[in-house]
């Protein structure tokens, strides 16, 4: 007997082992080679942080996405709602599941021609997303930061539109260094207060790249922890707060969860009461709160404001020469 396999099996299936048809294209991600449409109109973000938010900055056609529930059950899709005033309410964009609970039905019912997941996270389960449509899984490259959102955007068909807007941030950047050269060479920690543990960050997504391209060096704690690996950060002894001191502190708030402008720094007096007095750069008031939303990632709106928020703080409070 011949069995005939599924038609969005087929192609799914590695370019490698046949020829795309006609309007497809291979496409090479970490899942191997897939054919994909030359134009997809229907596309799925398997994350709406990284994928779906790139997506739709791209002017990508997005049908469904990855969320998130709040307290009250309600899906949302974290940065997306409060970058571009999207939600799954407000848009054609269908909730198809949260971390660990994708609605596969869902994601059928969405009749996507283009699946975009992550490496990581996503790839663990791509025979349920190449049994719907297309799947690519898109990988980070720790040595180039933009190299996830310019795969996103590749396979959306939408490559040019992204060097144009990479093009604009690499002008902005170079207008931001002219205007502040103060940065260059400036010493910066990422740091948190959670649940009484001191967090330190080697990097910390879109606001490290930025800080990285105005010329900013991280301390060294932080340099030794991204030296061994490190992508994000370690939690620490409150006894080597006296090596967190940099001419600039970085510190993030969500406004997701809640949180507001004094409330990271209520963590930490609550845990050290004398912290800031013993750092320098708080004491001076070089100690930078900025929106987690508008931080860890890496579309190109994110990495403006960052710039625009960065240098605003580092004019207003310059660090001793």
């Amino acid at each position: 007997m011949i069995r005939l396999l599924p038609f969005f099996a087929l192609i799914a299936a590695p370019a490698a082992a046949q020829d795309c048809a006609d309007g497809q294209r291979p496409f090479d991600h970490a899942g191997g080679t897939t054919c994909i449409p030359d134009d997809p109109q229907r596309i799925i973000g398997l994350h709406d942080q990284s994928v779906t938010l790139a997506l739709i900055e791209m002017g990508a056609p997005v049908v469904g996405s990855h969320g998130r529930l709040d307290d009250d059950g309600n899906p949302y899709m974290r940065s997306v709602d409060l970058i571009f005033g999207l939600d799954f309410e407000s848009s054609d964009i269908a909730f198809i599941g949260a971390f660990d609970a994708m609605d596969f039905e869902a994601i059928a019912a969405a009749q996507p021609d283009l699946i975009i997941g992550r490496a990581f996270f996503d790839i663990e389960t791509r025979a349920q997303y190449e049994a719907l449509a297309p799947a690519v899984f898109i990988e980070n490259d720790p040595k180039d930061q933009l190299a996830f959102s310019r795969g996103v955007a590749d396979a959306a068909g939408a490559l040019d539109r992204w060097e144009d807007m990479h093009a604009t941030y690499r002008a902005n950047v170079d207008r931001a260094r002219a205007a502040f050269p103060q940065a260059d060479g400036a010493t910066y920690g990422k740091i948190q207060m959670h649940d009484g543990q001191l967090q330190v960050y080697a990097g910390y997504g879109g606001l490290t790249m930025v800080l990285g391209d105005l010329g900013f060096q991280r301390i060294p704690v932080a340099q030794e922890m991204a030296n061994r690996g490190v992508v994000w950060g370690e939690e620490v002894s409150l006894e080597i707060l006296p090596q967190v001191e940099a001419d600039y502190l970085f510190d993030t708030y969500t406004i997701a969860y809640g949180d507001t402008l004094s409330d990271p720094r209520a963590r930490f007096d609550a845990a050290l009461p004398s912290w800031c007095d013993a750092l320098t750069a708080c004491a001076e008031g070089r100690y930078i709160v900025l929106p987690r939303e508008m931080s860890t990632d890496y579309s190109f709106r994110q990495l403006d404001m960052l710039l625009h928020l960065v240098t605003t703080h580092v004019a207003r409070v310059p660090a001793p020469s």
